[in-house]
């Protein structure tokens, strides 16, 4: 457990019970557990190789191993696997209903001139302002 918090050996020698005074179960269920070490470790090896890549890029791009990762991730994307993920939104659109902005704006559109003709037949035309501005202004 390199980058975990092992408080309990110091908390009794200094008197604290937790780190920043928190309670026992965030000291338990975070702190204890190693979940912060490996957000903190997780977060740093991911920026590492930017931080290479920026500084030296020739030497980067140069690097065999960066050529054939480079090249797989080319690969894996022309093969259109990752592009399943617009077959399963598809059907999830057909399966939940969602309908297109264009169907919502014409129906709003359609309300808000229906409000200003009710408006203006009963001589009242500012009972409904901000609907009909903001509808009638949508493209």
């Amino acid at each position: 457990r390199i980058a975990t918090l092992d408080y309990s050996s110091d908390a009794e020698q200094d008197g604290d019970n937790n780190v920043f005074g928190v309670s026992d179960s965030i000291q338990k269920n975070v702190f204890d557990t190693g979940l912060l070490g490996a957000l903190i470790t997780t977060i740093v090896g991911s920026l590492v190789w930017r931080v290479v890549a920026s500084s030296f890029p020739v030497a980067f791009l140069s690097n065999p191993l960066i050529t054939l990762i480079i090249r797989l991730c080319l690969l894996l994307e022309a093969s259109g696997l990752c592009s399943a993920a617009w077959i399963l939104a598809r059907y999830h659109k057909k399966l939940v209903g969602y309908q297109r902005d264009e169907v919502h704006l014409t129906l709003l559109r359609r309300q808000a001139q229906q409000a200003k003709d009710n408006d203006e037949e009963q001589g009242d035309a500012t009972e409904h302002p901000q609907l009909i501005s903001s509808s009638l202004s949508s493209p």
